[in-house]
């Protein structure tokens, strides 16, 4: 067993750049299972044992782990999530923040605009996602090339798919219920829908982050 030099350990970095491997936790996986492997080996025999590594570890492969590993966080973060709304676990102050918003949208529709309020329902829905997409790591770049890429952390990722899935869903259903009943006169309904919204979407936004500790980037297991 021999230690590796800083260049065949770059070198072997260079490789797994140019896979794109999507989660950080997989390219760490694999960077581990590289350098063990090839320390086992003479420097004679380094390039062709990368070689075999490479042929074991193929893209079709690197994807499945992705693939499995993303389902397996995302189906943890869902037990976590189910259990941070137990009552007895939830957040009181954070609660309270909930409903005194929810109180706070009720006073602008009474005293202003059903608009404003509307406007007023979708920031907090908004910034929950802003959130979610700083934290993931995410950002606006269609370059292909492995400098510009970075592996993420699949844990936000998950938490951010999740999000997005839900958040796509309440839109739709929001969208089209408040047209109805704002067609057919129903003003009142339409705020009572935008207050069951804002409140449904932050009561889950609130058990996706009970479960994540945004620091370290680990799931909380409740």
């Amino acid at each position: 067993m021999r230690t590796l030099s800083e260049n065949e350990i770059q070198s072997i970095k260079t490789r797994l750049n140019l896979r794109l491997i999507a989660y950080q936790e997989i390219y760490d996986e694999l960077l581990d299972h590289y350098v063990t492997a090839l320390e086992q080996v003479a420097p004679e025999e380094f390039a062709s044992k990368v070689e075999a590594l490479d042929n074991e570890f193929a893209w079709s492969v690197v994807r499945g782990m992705e693939k499995e590993l993303l389902s397996s966080v995302s189906h943890q973060i869902q037990n976590s999530q189910l259990a941070a709304l137990k009552i007895w676990k939830l957040d009181w102050w954070k609660v309270l923040g909930i409903f005194t918003y929810t109180f706070f949208l009720v006073m602008v529709y009474q005293f202003i605009s059903l608009d404003v309020m509307l406007v007023f329902s979708i920031l907090p829905v908004v910034g929950i996602l802003v959130a979610l997409l700083y934290h993931s790591g995410n950002s606006i770049s269609f370059s292909r090339d492995p400098k510009n890429h970075r592996p993420k952390n699949v844990i936000l990722q998950a938490a951010l798919g999740r999000y997005v899935l839900i958040f796509n869903f309440l839109n739709a259903f929001f969208m089209v219920t408040a047209t109805f009943l704002n067609i057919h006169g129903f003003e009142s309904w339409a705020m009572v829908l935008m207050i069951c919204y804002t409140t449904i979407l932050n009561i889950y936004a609130l058990s996706l982050y009970g479960c994540i500790n945004l620091r370290t980037f680990k799931l909380i297991k409740s």
